[in-house]
């Protein structure tokens, strides 16, 4: 159970980053968050650096310390667990969740969704349904 403070009944549950992810460091914290607000137009490292205020480099290390992961690679999981959440969670086309998730295209999509979870967006939506 997470507990930050008392919230209206219809009040959505938000569990902090620092909760989910286990961690304190606030530029990481700060980078998953711009992360996670541009996932139709994601930020490259350099752009997500820059915003607060690091080197490439040192957000690369930060990342792999606490994340185990670069930050590319960690966005590409974001972006993934979004598109697999939208598959399962609304009715949106293929196209739609693709566009939605930072993708130009279905056919990248799909092989970086394959690749990833072991079969095609489609066929983890039908087995689903």
């Amino acid at each position: 159970m997470v507990y930050n403070a008392v919230r209206e009944g219809s009040a959505p549950q938000r569990v902090s980053l620092q909760s989910r992810h286990g961690m304190r460091n606030a530029h990481v914290v700060r980078a998953i968050a711009m992360m996670e607000t541009n996932m139709e137009d994601p930020p490259t490292p350099y752009e997500i650096a820059e915003e607060i205020g690091i080197s490439t480099r040192q957000l690369e290390r930060l990342f792999t310390k606490y994340l185990g992961a670069t930050p590319k690679a960690y966005l590409m999981q974001i972006r993934l667990h979004r598109a697999r959440n939208l598959l399962v969670q609304s009715e949106q086309s293929i196209t739609e969740i693709a566009v939605a998730c930072g993708f130009s295209s279905n056919s990248h999509f799909s092989k970086v969704f394959r690749g990833h979870f072991g079969r095609s967006p489609v066929s983890h939506r039908t087995t689903l349904n």
